[in-house]
């Protein structure tokens, strides 16, 4: 009898670590929850707050890794970024601070839309062709239409079901068809003839 005292006594301390690592686990899966949901009504009222950072309590955070949020943190933060990006003025640092949170946005977005899964590939490939039209910018020789015609055309091809990816891609065409028509060999533009605005008036919807 006395040989089973240290047997239960090691039982017993197996099993006290094992409900502490579960109560631990127990609090993460709860930070995590908790943290989306916050995050996710910060991002719908005020983006520049919006946070995905649980305070987990097991090292190295398994269970973040276990629940397979990465790919969806990291869609989230990308229309963060964008969000910023548009809202942020010129100010009076001459548009730096505007171009670096362009130029942010533009990473996570790129990441995003290089990424297996298609909806938010497409979805991020569909704000990344918004934010370079409203840029409007020449990139490496390529102009703004031609970037954003690229990634909206490359956000349906990733999923066709997008249909603000296919409005915006079908309102881009449209203005640079009739820009290129106000730009045609009646005014010595050449059939090719672009403006340096980006297609029309105005910019694409947002699309989500």
């Amino acid at each position: 009898m006395g040989g089973l005292r240290p047997v239960r006594l090691a039982a017993a301390a197996v099993l006290l670590v094992l409900a502490f690592v579960l109560a631990l686990a127990a609090h993460d899966v709860l930070a995590w929850r908790s943290t989306v949901h916050d995050g996710d009504r910060a991002l719908a009222a005020h983006p520049r707050s919006a946070t995905w950072n649980a305070s987990a309590w097991l090292p190295g955070d398994p269970l973040g890794s276990m629940l397979g949020l990465a790919p969806d943190l990291s869609l989230r933060r990308a229309v963060r970024s964008f969000d910023v990006a548009v809202t942020t003025p010129r100010g009076f640092d001459q548009g730096a601070a505007q171009s670096q949170a362009r130029a942010a946005a533009e990473v996570r977005l790129s990441d995003v839309a290089a990424g297996p899964r298609a909806a938010a590939a497409s979805q991020a490939g569909n704000l990344l062709g918004v934010l370079v039209e409203r840029a409007g910018n020449v990139a490496g020789g390529i102009t703004a239409d031609d970037r954003a015609q690229a990634a909206f055309a490359a956000a349906v091809e990733r999923d066709p079901a997008n249909a603000a990816a296919r409005y915006n891609l079908e309102l881009l065409l449209r203005r640079t068809k009739a820009k290129e028509t106000r730009h045609g060999a009646g005014n010595g533009a050449g059939s090719r003839g672009r403006g340096h605005k980006g297609a029309g008036a105005g910019t694409p919807g947002r699309g989500y």
